[in-house]
């Protein structure tokens, strides 16, 4: 596989939200491409100790269970980790405030295929995204 390629975990619990992101990201940035998914928190889990990727882009709750629960253990035990938050909310909430310090970047699901890119490609290059 090309150096170049932005490898991701991808993990949420939509199977919609899966494949709009695939989607995306195959059509307006053949760069970035999702080598895993994961459709839970504790699938995730199991994932990352076996799965190559460069990113982690997971959605800020799946199931019903709160990512801020396994946040702390994953950075952790990978401190190294670029670590990307989705969420449905349009404008940061408190968990999301709370997941700063173990996040590189949050994005809404409301945000066009561009931002999403932009995203991975900021904090694929070692520098934080957030919205403003």
């Amino acid at each position: 596989m090309d150096k170049n390629i932005i490898k991701i975990l991808l993990a949420n619990d939509n199977k919609n939200v899966l494949e709009g992101i695939r989607l995306a990201f195959e059509e307006f940035a053949p760069h970035i491409q999702i080598v895993e998914e994961a459709g839970s928190f504790q699938d995730l889990l199991k994932k990352l100790p076996v799965t190559k990727f460069d990113i982690l882009m997971a959605d800020d709750i799946m199931h019903g269970e709160n990512i801020l629960t396994y946040l702390p253990g994953i950075r952790e035990q990978y401190p190294e980790l670029k670590i990307i938050l989705n969420s449905i909310f349009t404008e940061e909430v408190p968990h999301l405030e709370n997941s700063r310090k173990w996040v590189n970047g949050w994005l809404s699901f409301a945000w066009s295929p561009e931002d999403f890119i932009e995203a991975v490609e900021t904090v694929n290059s070692r520098r934080i995204y957030y919205f403003s």
